[in-house]
This record gives structure tokens, sequence and C-alpha cells, in this order.
């Protein structure tokens, strides 16, 4: 299984966050996390993630108290990246001497 790109991941998350009811996500790429709102609470969400089967992140709320926060994953597509092989010059074939008389 190859690793899903950054925007895959984020599209996935996106996804999933939209049927909870939460805004844009947007990728802050200087911390390498995703971040969103829901309820009045921030969400970030790291953009390694461990589990396969859930996001993972931490929910804060205001200037108040944080907590950690699981959401089960829908599967994520991905398309195996196939690098073009090198190629490779054709051998020229060996010339046939011919009997000079």
């Amino acid at each position: 299984m190859s690793t899903p790109t950054i925007l895959q991941m984020q599209r996935a998350l996106s996804d999933d966050l939209k049927k909870l009811g939460t805004e844009t996500l947007v990728s802050n790429a200087l911390r390498k996390t995703f971040n969103t709102r829901m309820h009045g609470a921030v969400l970030e969400f790291a953009h390694k993630q461990a589990d396969p089967d859930f996001w993972s992140g931490v929910k804060h709320y205001g200037s108040g108290p944080r907590s950690r926060i699981r959401i089960r994953r829908t599967a994520v597509e991905t398309v195996a990246v196939v690098k073009p092989k090198a190629r490779r010059k054709a051998k020229a074939e060996p010339v046939a001497a011919t009997p000079q008389e």
C-alpha cells in the first residue's frame, strides 16, 4: 500500500469532518497540521497519522483546556505511483564482416 499524499489526506479528512458539521479544513504546511473549527472549538490533526482506522487529533476550547479526539476514518483510496522505467539504448547489431578479395 502506498502512502497517501498530503492533498489526498486533506480531501479524505475534509470529507469525514463535513459529516460532523465542520467548516473549511486548512492545511498548515509550516506546523504540518490540518486545522478546522467545529461548534466553537478548534480541531487540529497532524499530517502524519499513525492509525489507519482513525483520525487522531487535539480539540482546543478557546483559551481553556484541550482534549484528544479520535474520529473513525472512511477508507482512503490511494493510487500507486509508478515510476517510469529508465530507457535503455538498444544495442547496435554487430556488422557482419564481408570477405574482401
